[in-house]
């Protein structure tokens, strides 16, 4: 993973003493890119050019993904720093934006001054012969993330060779964080710019540019709903375009995952999820939609609810700015055929039901915006995360306390803590800490127990520690640590979980607080059995397995015995089913995020892959 998907507001000052610090993980080794690569000059791409990045991985797609055109789209290696994540903005007008958020495309610092940070640069397009080109796309500053400065800025950008400065480029259109308009961190806000007859070439290139701090996640910008076509003379800039947007709400939220027999006690709690819908158009839409919930093992179908034109999505009436977002409330998840296991993934997804060939520009297909599929692991712990890390947490005080409240529907026993250790610079492998356990944090904890940091050796590796001896609790309970050194100990942090925020609390000063700045989850879960193998999105430290190298370009190793392995995409889709190998080879699959399953007579693992 490029930047690993989520929201936070980032408040935190890195060198700060006394409060909870928030830094960037060291995710790859590999070179910083070169500023600017080639574009594609032999077979440019022709119009239209689409792109709202709701099907693409952590980066933008290099082909395109919609009706049959498959040609080239974006320079995806010039482009790799931008972040696309469905997290970071706020009400974007379909599921998933480009996010300029001052990151390299390892998810480290470019620098350590102000300057050129992050850049998504298009492919070659002919504009030869063409009249009437405009490029629109909408754009939000801040959002969940922090706003831009003034002196930051944001600025768009066209390539022709007949242009002899600044190497061809000429900046069109440009924002700054002096000049933010009090909605526009918020609120999306379509831009329509008009490509002049210079720039109609056999070779033109548009690029965004952000400029800003290297330092640091501080000053982010978003874009999402590129397009670009010509005899654009008439348009209005609406679209007849009903997407679903931001996140699928977790059907067990606040949690990502939770124990099976918990959550049997108290279905009704735990089933309800929340989208929301945009219409670009300015009349108003029907929006028929259907949710399924399947047994991502079986595929078999749990629950199925459909909803007939409710609700219906109301118009946009002003097309440069967007406004008219819609909540979908969708009703509790009843499971009629509850498998008796004792582990679940749920694959849960929401679709808009059309037969509607009308929501066409061009070629472009925008249904492809109509569908979120989002999965989750019903087992023995539970989880505010989703299993992937953006940055770690941690303070550097010396008796600085953090802790998390967990809330049991049931009286269980507690037997291991999973944690994320981040590699982060500097490392703080074999440090201490007490780990601590408390019913109330204004009194004692009932239990307390040294342990040392092993910091994850690969992506997202959870540490899991044995409890000396179990614990049964019940009702409220709080999990976390105290350290013992004035040294920064960090612990991973998911950004895409805004809601658990309020279930982190902190004691740095003597008094404990509620978390109230920084937007995530604490990676730190209660597990609750004597014997286990199975986490999602982790590869715990006790487990038989080896898998590597992860990320891969597509070979992949595994140590350990087992008897076959099973490759699905995060649809459920199964892509590969191969017995125990030396080597697998996964070459042919494009890159993203991939779910690993290995088979052996003990029981089976799934982690995460991705393939770069």
């Amino acid at each position: 993973m490029n930047k690993l998907l989520a929201a936070i507001l980032i408040v935190g000052i890195q060198t700060a003493f006394g409060q909870l610090i928030i830094k960037p993980i060291n995710k790859s080794t590999s070179n910083e890119r070169n500023r600017i690569t080639k574009s594609n000059t032999i077979n440019p791409a022709s119009l239209p050019f689409w792109d709202d990045f709701s099907v693409s991985g952590d980066s933008p797609d290099g082909l395109r993904i919609w009706g049959t055109d498959t040609s080239s789209q974006w320079n995806a290696e010039a482009s790799r720093d931008v972040y696309v994540n469905a997290t970071l903005a706020i009400n974007p007008p379909s599921y998933k934006v480009a996010t300029f958020d001052g990151l390299n495309g390892n998810g480290g610092f470019h620098g350590a001054d102000k300057g050129l940070a992050d850049q998504l640069v298009s492919d070659t397009i002919d504009l030869q012969g063409k009249a009437n080109v405009i490029l629109s796309f909408y754009w939000q500053a801040g959002g969940n993330v922090e706003i831009p400065d003034e002196g930051d800025s944001l600025i768009l950008q066209f390539y022709s060779p007949n242009i002899e400065t600044n190497g061809g480029w000429q900046t069109v259109w440009s924002k700054d964080g002096g000049d933010i308009e009090a909605d526009q961190d918020s609120v999306f806000t379509q831009v329509a710019q008009v490509v002049e007859s210079q720039f109609l070439t056999q070779k033109f290139v548009f690029r965004f540019q952000s400029y800003g701090d290297l330092d640091g996640p501080f000053d982010a910008w978003h874009v999402d709903w590129i397009y670009l076509n010509d005899n654009r003379q008439n348009d209005t800039f609406h679209y007849l375009d009903r997407g679903l947007t931001g996140q699928l709400k977790p059907p067990f939220s606040p949690y990502q995952s939770l124990p099976i027999n918990q959550y049997k006690l108290n279905q009704p709690q735990y089933s309800k999820q929340t989208v929301q819908a945009f219409n670009l158009d300015e009349q108003l839409q029907p929006a028929e939609y259907i949710l399924v919930v399947r047994d991502l093992n079986t595929g078999s179908i749990l629950d199925s609810l459909e909803y007939g034109n409710k609700p219906i999505l109301e118009g946009n009436p002003d097309p440069f700015k967007l406004t008219n977002k819609r909540l979908i409330e969708l009703d509790s998840i009843e499971f009629s055929n509850f498998p008796n296991l004792d582990s679940l993934v749920v694959l849960s997804e929401v679709y808009f039901e059309s037969s509607d060939d009308s929501l066409l520009v061009g070629n472009i297909d925008l249904k492809i915006n109509d569908t979120i599929r989002t999965q989750y692991l019903l087992h023995n712990y539970y989880a505010y995360d989703d299993g992937t890390a953006e940055y770690a947490v941690g303070t550097n005080v010396r008796g600085g306390q953090i802790a998390v409240r967990y809330l049991l529907e049931q009286t269980d026993t507690l037997t291991h803590v999973d944690i994320h250790f981040p590699n982060i610079d500097p490392h703080s492998f074999n440090s201490a800490l007490e780990l601590q356990i408390f019913k109330r944090l204004n009194e004692e904890p009932i239990r307390t127990q040294p342990i040392s940091v092993i910091n994850a050796t690969t992506l997202n590796e959870f540490t899991r520690y044995e409890l000396a001896r179990p614990l049964i609790l019940s009702d409220t309970f709080f999990l976390g640590y105290e350290q013992s050194k004035n040294e920064y100990i960090g612990f991973g942090f998911d950004r895409s979980n805004p809601d658990a925020s309020q279930y982190i609390f902190e004691n740095i000063t003597g008094e404990w607080e509620q978390n109230s700045r920084l937007q995530g989850a604490l990676m730190i879960r209660p597990v609750f059995s004597k014997k286990d193998s199975f986490v999602l999105g982790a590869n715990p430290k006790e487990l038989a397995f080896r898998v590597y190298p992860n990320p891969t370009k597509g070979l992949l190793k595994i140590e350990g015995v087992y008897q076959s392995i099973t490759l699905m995409d995060f649809s459920g889709r199964v892509l590969f089913n191969q017995t125990q190998a030396t080597v697998h080879d996964f070459s042919s699959l494009k890159g993203g995020l991939y779910l690993l399953t290995i088979h052996r007579k003990e029981g089976d693992q799934t982690i995460k892959i991705i393939k770069e």
